[in-house]
């Protein structure tokens, strides 16, 4: 047995405070719940709920009707349709059809349809509409990749289904040359037949037109807020008190988090001034957490760096959900650290040495020597399957020690680059370095014993801003010096000034 809620659309209806836009769907959902957990939200205005099992609870289906009628009418939902059958597309053509509390007990579904004229079809056109999204706290904007995955997918799955594509107005009055005035005479028609002259879509239509269900009901995921506010009596401007603060108001958050196996992708921070002027902040998470002292720890540190100006009297926290990590730990490779450990110590580095000063290099497309980028860290858990060996063609890893291979023994030469090349004092003869002095302990230098090069590379020229960044201009040797030390120096063209940037092994 299935009930159905439908509002019948009004163009005064946006005026009524009592359902404005924000409340349309959520209403109508909370309504249903109050009866029944399994809701399926069609529309805006059109739910329908799992009925089955309630008569113990709240009563038969009139009583049921009733029920949701009347908390329909005390949120101001007046007047909405109710329809109870043993179909989901019965309630909802009759919902669609008939005003107040419509009960047709099972079975009976294709007569109380029949006499129903063919435009209530009409009234199924709910797809191609995808659920309003939830809004955030005010002076709060979603982040960018932050987007709800349940919620893409059931609207991707409303609009792959075909119960939501309605007839056409081409097609309705396809029908109704035909002579068809009402769902029974539509019922009435030989399936093949139709089939042949309208297609699938036309048996589809007929079995809408008998009250029959194409696709069991998929309850939806409540779109329950994560977010939560205090104000405080006190203005506040230190960090230890608002740790407090956001403890108080984390704790709950993570445990209905917990409960829900759900975990927070992105946090975002909002404190009202005394000046009354907002502070946010926003944090992208590398991993779902919902440890509520990794959390006050992250967004503590980020306060830290990004202090508000003036004191605080109130705080809002609201977090984007996404499904919780599961990791399956491998028997065969060391095991990661967690993501909340390197993001709190990733947190503090950057608190400590600055905004972009902290991360995981990467390579450039440039042909500078040392270029490198800074990218976020994170740590990623790789799992590698069996089948996914299988398809690579790899072999499975084993536990034996590896046979030595033969060609690990050709010595092989490694250049250890210094982050920040060592100023150098070089004598040259003619075009060539004779001697290479430092002031580096342990790298005094000594005179040149052989050498090679010089190789000139150049580029960046045509970049603005800083010149040390933007270009380079260089000569590069490999010197053997007297000190028994292989090193590569190179001559910055640009300034004359001589440096020793690596040690060749």
């Amino acid at each position: 047995m299935f009930a159905c809620l439908y509002l019948p659309p009004s163009p005064m209806r946006r005026a009524v405070p009592a359902i404005g836009p924000a409340r349309d769907r959520t209403s109508l959902a909370e309504i249903a719940r109050k009866v029944s957990p399994r809701v399926d939200v069609r529309r805006e205005n059109l739910v329908v709920l799992d009925a089955e099992g309630l008569e113990r609870l709240v009563g038969d289906a009139r009583a049921v009707g009733e029920r949701l009628r009347r908390e329909a009418a005390d949120r101001g939902f007046a007047p909405v349709h109710v329809a109870i059958a043993g179909t989901r597309t019965a309630a909802m053509l009759l919902a669609a059809a008939r005003a107040g509390v419509t009960v047709v007990a099972p079975g009976g579904e294709a007569g109380a349809l029949a006499p129903q004229p063919l435009r209530t079809l009409g009234e199924l056109a709910v797809s191609a509409q995808p659920l309003a999204p939830r809004s955030l706290a005010p002076g709060l904007q979603p982040c960018a990749g932050t987007a709800h995955p349940e919620r893409a997918a059931e609207a991707a799955r409303r609009r792959a289904s075909p119960e939501f594509r309605a007839p056409s107005p081409g097609c309705l009055s396809t029908l109704s040359r035909w002579g068809l005035r009402t769902l029974g005479e539509l019922a009435a028609l030989p399936s093949a037949e139709l089939s042949e002259r309208l297609g699938q879509d036309g048996v589809r239509w007929q079995r809408l037109a008998r009250g029959e269900d194409t696709e069991p009901l998929v309850p939806a995921r409540e779109d329950e807020p994560f977010e939560s506010s205090l104000d405080l009596e006190w203005p506040i401007a230190d960090l230890e008190p608002l740790s407090f603060v956001l403890g108080r108001l984390l704790d709950p958050l993570c445990a209905r988090l917990e409960s829900r196996d759900r975990g927070a992708a992105a946090l975002h921070l909002r404190l009202r001034l005394v000046t009354r002027a907002l502070h946010l902040r926003s944090l992208q998470l590398p991993a779902p957490m919902r440890d509520p002292k990794v959390l006050r720890t992250l967004l503590l540190l980020d306060l830290e760096a990004h202090p508000a100006p003036a004191g605080i009297d109130a705080v809002a926290i609201v977090i984007d959900p996404t499904p919780g990590r599961i990791v399956q730990e491998s028997l065969l490779t060391r095991a990661l650290p967690a993501p909340e450990l390197v993001s709190t110590l990733v947190a503090r580095l950057q608190a400590l040495m600055g905004e972009g000063r902290c991360g995981s290099p990467a390579t450039v497309d440039s042909y500078r020597p040392g270029a490198f980028a800074m990218t976020p860290f994170a740590v990623e858990q790789k799992q590698e399957s069996r089948s996914r060996h299988a398809e690579a063609g790899m072999q499975e890893p084993s536990l034996e020690p590896l046979a030595p291979n033969p060609e690990s023994r050709i010595p092989s030469a490694a250049l250890r680059r210094f982050r920040i090349p060592i100023p150098a004092r070089v004598l040259i003869d003619g075009h060539r370095p004779t001697s290479v002095r430092t002031d580096r302990q342990g790298l005094s230098g000594g005179q040149v014993r052989g050498w090679a090069g010089p190789w000139r590379t150049s580029g960046g020229w045509w970049k603005s801003g800083d010149s040390r960044r933007a270009g380079w201009n260089r000569d590069e040797w490999d010197v053997a010096l007297s000190d028994g030390g292989l090193y590569r120096i190179f001559e910055d063209r640009d300034t004359g000034r001589w440096f020793v940037e690596a040690v060749e092994d």
